[in-house]
């Protein structure tokens, strides 16, 4: 008998009445009219086995370790900004609870596992103060989210009194996700108590919990045939989705005869399968039941009680359809169609566009045991991929996953004869494309395509460019021509090399700055990115310095300007402007995600057009390297509010999809001349409110429709529609059928808009500041943002941070 869902085997009871098929009572049946014919050795792989109990020890010891880490990395006394005492004193049992239910009370903390709850409680710390006092001040930066324990406090805006706080209360919630600054006052009514917690300590406890629970849900899914032939980021986004629920000895899990609309794995535990009040199975682990639910409406044909403590993942039909579409068995057959060219040794020679393009193409459709698909003494037209189901031609089979007919796609078996007929053995379902239709999306016959592929942007991406040798550059020989820009932390600066006479730009990040900050770890992780990258599209790192004042960063000058600015001289984009300027910004996207990096704050202001129309994407501070894998995330909340996905403000993590998102916000804006979400707000809070509870909607006067589809797209709130399956996907989508891939990446189109020269950077001015030949370093020494560094020097703790640079 067949496991459940990986399917069910379990001990069977012994004096059982019914010879019913369990897998037909349990809901693990693929709907009929997809026949699925599943062999032994299928089943057989599909069974997954829990890990030894030693193993399971060892891990919840080091979720220990790992916990206890950060809770003493972060025990050092910090500078409270808040205007509250810290006690020396621990949290009560009678305590937990109220506090507790103040945590589950947040948005952003209400389905937190237990485990998550009870670690943020034991980080908690202790405060008081007097009445009459003012715990904080409106616009006043914030650290600390509050929870009063004892007393009142009154919220006062604009010297406003708007509500008064008691026990259980909370204040500074919007500091776990963002670094605001208080858009109230908190002033103590009487004296009060308090609990704070660290919003560092919250991001790092929500990443490390939120990380165990996706390696730990992955392993259990990847063992499971009805997520086998999922694409990676929708394996993502479903375990982002599963629920774990608890139940205790005795309780019923489904009751036979119910509505049977949701799918369960048992994580941990024993149940008891029971028919008519009667047990006919148990089930461990890594059992499941209820897939049939996930495709089609069924009632429950047996009961599942818990004989232990048991903790069950689920996922509903509804959730499901929410995150990946209405028609699950399709996306699966196409996803299988996918897998099927990628694993042909003559398909997966064309390009991923091409690829791509074939399987979106197909037709599916249903076949009957013993339907002659290809007749004796005719020729191969068309691709065969097997879907369900078995074809066969004498000894040769085609099974689930084969595809057949890409081998007389080669010119020396295109009239080869079939000798008797290829049949059907069982009934099944085919994926099938005409030969016509490919050579038309190959653009000719298959060796044609092939000699194309070589000159492709796909093949050319792979070749580095070659990066200019910076040795000789030193610092003391750049000349400082112009001050270009600042942030928050850093001075850019126009230079140029005394004896080339080139152009860089430098940014200057005082050491004042880094440790008011604590950029040590950001400053070495943008050095590590940019080092990385070498695109001809990406500005690239020449080299870097350090002195006692500062730490620079040497930087390609791109002369022209920002995208924020072209499109406002262009006005409103059309068609072929805006998908010049998205499709730039995808090549881009396309080599950072492929290398691992997440780029997080995609802005118009973010990519510059140069002297020639040409894209490049700039400012690559907030990026980061988590991996090359949708199974990784990260948690910084950062970014431009107006471009940020929804996740990054949810602040559960985030990962490639979002830059999808921003590329979403910026195709929009081009089109439609405005912003999705947050028109009208500046207050990050505001704008994250209007894009969680408004629905996307586009301008009367906006008729593209396959532009909607894809902004709509790129726009999901799930972030694994955002993509599709691939980057192939998202540049073979209809909105891009008459755009050249090849062409914009060999600088042969038009670009929407060249810098006019007279409104460029002065050459004059330029000329005249090389021959002044004014060293940076003395522009550096004359600035008041690097005066009296050397005490600031003497508190810097990891003094040999900085060797890298």
């Amino acid at each position: 008998m067949d496991k459940m869902g990986c399917t069910c085997n379990g001990t069977l009871a012994n004096n059982t009445d019914f010879d019913t098929d369990l897998d037909t009572m349990m809901g693990n049946n693929v709907p009929k009219y997809l026949i699925q014919n599943n062999s032994q050795e299928e089943s057989q792989l599909e069974i997954f086995h829990t890990q030894d109990q030693n193993k399971n020890a060892q891990s919840e010891n080091e979720k220990e370790i790992i916990q206890d880490q950060i809770y003493k990395e972060n025990e050092t006394n910090q500078q409270i900004v808040e205007n509250i005492i810290q006690l020396d004193q621990k949290i009560q049992n009678y305590d937990q609870l109220m506090i507790e239910k103040s945590l589950k009370s947040h948005f952003e903390l209400f389905n937190l596992t237990q485990q998550a709850i009870s670690f943020l409680i034991k980080n908690l710390v202790y405060c008081t103060q007097q009445s009459d006092q003012f715990i904080m001040e409106q616009g006043d930066q914030t650290t600390y989210f509050i929870i009063i324990h004892k007393g009142q406090a009154e919220i006062i805006i604009n010297d406003k009194k708007v509500k008064v706080m008691s026990e259980g209360d909370y204040f500074g919630e919007r500091t776990l996700s963002l670094n605001v600054i208080r858009s109230a006052s908190i002033r103590t009514i009487t004296d009060c108590n308090f609990w704070r917690l660290d919003r560092q300590i919250f991001q790092q406890a929500i990443e490390l919990i939120m990380k165990i629970e996706y390696e730990e849900n992955i392993q259990f899914i990847n063992q499971i045939s009805f997520f086998t032939f999922m694409q990676p980021q929708q394996k993502y986004i479903i375990i982002q989705q599963l629920i774990t629920t608890k139940y205790e000895p005795g309780q019923m899990i489904v009751n036979e005869g119910e509505q049977a609309d949701s799918f369960y794995l048992i994580k941990s535990g024993t149940v008891g399968v029971f028919k008519e009040n009667k047990q006919i199975n148990t089930m461990g682990p890594g059992y499941s039941f209820g897939v049939q639910a996930l495709y089609e409406k069924i009632t429950r044909g047996a009961s599942v009680r818990a004989e232990t403590e048991v903790k069950c993942l689920t996922i509903g039909r509804d959730k499901l359809t929410k995150i990946l579409g209405s028609n699950i068995q399709l996306i699966i057959f196409n996803n299988i169609i996918r897998w099927s060219i990628e694993k042909s040794s003559i398909l997966s020679q064309l390009t991923k566009i091409h690829r791509e393009k074939i399987s979106v193409n197909t037709h599916i459709e249903n076949y009957k045991k013993g339907q002659v698909i290809f007749k004796k003494d005719t020729i191969c037209d068309q691709l065969i991929i097997v879907l369900e189901g078995t074809l066969q031609c004498g000894d040769e089979k085609v099974e689930k996953g084969d595809c057949f007919g890409d081998q007389f796609l080669l010119q020396n078996k295109q009239n080869d004869l079939f000798l008797i007929d290829y049949q059907m053995i069982t009934d099944g379902v085919l994926a099938s494309i005409s030969f016509t239709q490919i050579y038309k999306i190959i653009g000719g016959d298959f060796v044609t395509s092939l000699q194309m592929k070589s000159q492709s942007h796909e093949e050319k991406q792979k070749i580095p460019i070659i990066r200019e040798d910076a040795s000789h550059i030193h610092f003391e020989d750049l000349i400082y021509i112009d001050k270009i820009g600042y942030g928050q932390f850093a001075m850019i600066y126009l230079v140029s090399h005394k004896d080339q006479n080139k152009l860089y730009v430098l940014k200057c990040i005082p050491r004042s700055k880094i440790y008011e900050g604590k950029l040590q770890k950001h400053l070495l992780n943008e050095k590590m990115i940019l080092e990385i990258c070498n695109f001809p599209y990406i500005n690239q790192l020449v080299k870097t310095y350090k002195d006692l004042k500062a730490v620079y960063f040497l930087l390609e000058y791109i002369k022209g300007f920002d995208l924020f600015y072209v499109i406002r001289q262009i006005g409103l984009l059309n068609k072929e402007q805006t998908q010049y300027y998205i499709g730039s910004i995808i090549l881009c996207l396309e080599y950072l995600h492929s290398n691992g990096i997440a780029y997080r704050d995609l802005k118009p202001e973010n990519v510059m057009v140069n002297t020639d129309g040409i894209v490049h994407l700039v400012d690559l501070g907030n990026a980061k390297l988590i991996k090359n894998s949708y199974e990784q995330k990260t948690f910084t909340i950062l970014g431009t509010p107006h471009y940020m996905a929804p996740e990054i403000f949810a602040g559960g993590g985030h990962s490639y999809n979002a830059d999808f998102w921003s590329l979403g916000v910026c195709c929009y804006e081009f089109l439609c001349g405005l912003l999705p979400y947050g028109e009208n707000f500046d207050n990050p809070y505001e704008i994250y409110e209007d894009i969680i509870n408004s629905e996307l909607k586009f301008p009367k006067r906006f008729s593209d429709e396959s532009a909607r589809r894809y902004i709509e797209q790129l726009l999901s709130k799930q972030p694994a529609l955002r993509l599709g399956t691939s980057y192939a996907n998202l540049k073979s989508h209809p909105w891009f059928d008459d755009f050249n891939w090849d062409k914009l990446y060999n600088h042969e189109l038009q670009p929407p808009y060249i810098p006019p020269k007279n409104k460029l950077i002065n050459e004059t001015k330029i000329e005249t500041k090389v021959q002044e030949g004014k060293p940076i370093y003395k522009v550096i020494e004359e600035s008041e943002q690097y005066k009296n560094i050397e005490q600031q020097i003497q508190q810097e703790t990891n003094i040999n941070w900085d060797q890298e640079f």
